[in-house]
């Protein structure tokens, strides 16, 4: 037993394992478990292989089905996601009056915050990665930042849009990087909403040679392609939101701070500004050294002065 009546772990890796999932200042990258429903298809399967790919390393994917029902009973899902400290998750389903669906949702704290159901393979177009040609997924690295590109005034009006947006951005933007080299960027997805239809579309970013230094950028679709109908939506509570979208005092005292730099030689430095001060009439510690030059400097000063008066008598 530990302080306060805590059970401390005897193993290592038992110990850094609570460790990181400890609450942090910086949140870890966010990951995702993708499950399947009572009843799949083969449409369902591709499709959430193929997500598993986009959120790849950050996901884990599992065979086996599940007797899972979201918006009814939640309670399995929180349980799965605090067992494998996953915050995300994806479940596949089919049912005869929605056909294939996916169900994007969000954990806080281990529980539900929020989910999004939508019916995949709208009109047909639904077309896996394997079917596109091999050349274009060689320039993407799986892993990689993606750009994100939002079409349709849905997604500023639409509290139901605003949602998936924001479920979008948490599953594939990865880690959360200050800055980022232009080469990096390979890929970028496209979600547009118009007609009651929502398309999903990942292209690989292709760099050509301009004469210049901007590059040509050219864009081949790797799939998956997916044409989305919003089927259900179940949003967060309002005081539920504002505890998730807190932030701790200590970030924003780091987002503050200026006129500091911080080096791997040197340690934290900082820069302050002030007036220009004279240095001789500063009260600074005195030497002999410089008493004694100071004296000679004066004797020879007075001493040229006289030969000076005597001249000119």
């Amino acid at each position: 037993m530990g302080l306060k009546g805590k059970i401390t772990p005897k193993r290592q890796a038992t110990r850094r394992a609570l460790k990181d999932r400890e609450p942090k200042i910086v949140e870890n990258v966010k990951k995702a478990f993708f499950i399947k429903g009572p009843k799949t298809s083969q449409v369902v399967n591709f499709a959430l292989k193929d997500l598993y790919m986009l959120k790849k390393p950050n996901g884990k994917i599992l065979n086996k089905k599940n007797q899972v029902r979201p918006f009814e009973d939640h309670s399995s899902l929180e349980f799965l996601s605090k067992q494998m400290d996953h915050s995300l998750f994806c479940l596949g389903t089919l049912t005869k009056k929605k056909g294939h669906c996916l169900t994007f949702g969000r954990m806080f704290n281990h529980q539900l915050l929020d989910m999004v159901e939508v019916s995949i393979n709208v009109d047909g177009e639904f077309k896996r990665l394997s079917e596109f040609s091999g050349d274009r997924k060689k320039s993407v690295l799986f892993g990689s930042k993606p750009m994100f590109v939002f079409q349709g005034d849905e997604f500023e009006v639409s509290e139901n849009h605003k949602t998936i947006k924001s479920l979008i951005l948490d599953f594939f933007r990865g880690e959360i990087v200050e800055k980022i080299h232009r080469s990096s960027i390979d890929r970028v997805v496209v979600v547009s909403a118009t007609n009651s239809r929502i398309y999903f579309r990942h292209y690989a970013v292709q760099h050509k040679r301009s004469g210049d230094n901007v590059p040509k950028v050219r864009l081949d679709e790797v799939g998956p392609r997916m044409n989305w109908q919003l089927r259900r939506v179940k949003t967060a509570d309002t005081e539920v939101r504002k505890v998730a979208m807190r932030q701790p005092k200590a970030r924003k005292s780091q987002a503050k701070m200026k006129n500091k730099e911080k080096d791997k030689i040197l340690g934290e430095m900082g820069r302050i500004h002030m007036q220009r001060q004279d240095t001789k009439t500063m009260a600074l510690r005195k030497f002999k050294s410089l008493q004694k030059r100071r004296r000679e400097e004066n004797d020879g000063e007075g001493s040229k002065r006289q030969k000076v008066q005597e001249m000119n008598e």
